[in-house]
């Protein structure tokens, strides 16, 4: 078999379409013509054409990861869901998972750091939820445990609970409780931690403790 021509693509001028013996068999980046050494007249072999099919296609899927990436951090099991649904082999897909991780724009840690700070600031919960999040996005136990932070529940509590204060502040301290220490149970915060958030929250804003605080110190 020989190569009798080789075309750049009219849609795609960094492509190259492969005429072997007359017909069209592939299209390679031209990065790719250059590494393999192609030109016009080259003897070649089938072994040769699935080797540059495995390659193209390769680089194709790993191009398309890249751009997924493009858009906000991945965890591992995220970039194999979506080589699944393109219909990418397990195969091809550890091997595109290696290549990122490989260029350092693929790490289980990195996205778990990135996903903590995420919700910390725009939509803080406790370390309970943030690690059941993470663990649905394929990040191990280790990873989780390393980056989620317990003991900042109560930083997280009063800053989830201060983006809700002006839906409550002009309640009593009963609707008040209620209101804002059941959304912060809804945000996995255990009940400890959401009551002395809601207690500290009503004496910034009326300077004085609540009633039921005041109760049960004279009990």
């Amino acid at each position: 078999m020989k190569i009798t021509a080789l075309e750049a693509q009219q849609r795609q001028t960094a492509r190259r379409n492969i005429f072997v013996d007359g017909a069209f068999v592939l299209a390679l980046d031209d990065e790719l013509v250059l590494e393999y050494g192609l030109y016009v007249g080259r003897e070649i072999s089938q072994t040769e054409l699935d080797e540059w099919r495995g390659a193209d296609l390769f680089q194709r899927e790993l191009d398309n990861a890249l751009t997924f990436l493009t858009y906000r951090p991945r965890s591992r099991e995220e970039v194999r869901q979506h080589m699944q649904k393109r219909k990418a082999s397990p195969a091809l897909t550890e091997q595109v998972v290696a290549k990122l991780e490989e260029m350092g724009v693929l790490s289980d840690q990195q996205f778990a750091e990135f996903w903590v700070e995420n919700r910390e600031q725009f939509n803080p919960r406790s370390a309970r939820a943030l690690g059941a999040e993470l663990w649905k996005k394929g990040v191990d136990r280790e990873t989780i445990e390393a980056t989620v932070a317990p003991e900042r529940d109560q930083e997280r509590a009063l800053e989830a609970a201060r983006k809700r204060l002006r839906s409550v502040e002009q309640a009593d301290y009963q609707t008040f409780r209620k209101r804002l220490g059941d959304f912060l149970l809804r945000r996995g915060f255990g009940y400890a931690v959401a009551s002395a958030t809601v207690r500290q929250l009503w004496e910034e804003l009326h300077q004085e403790r609540p009633e039921d605080d005041e109760s049960e110190a004279g009990d």
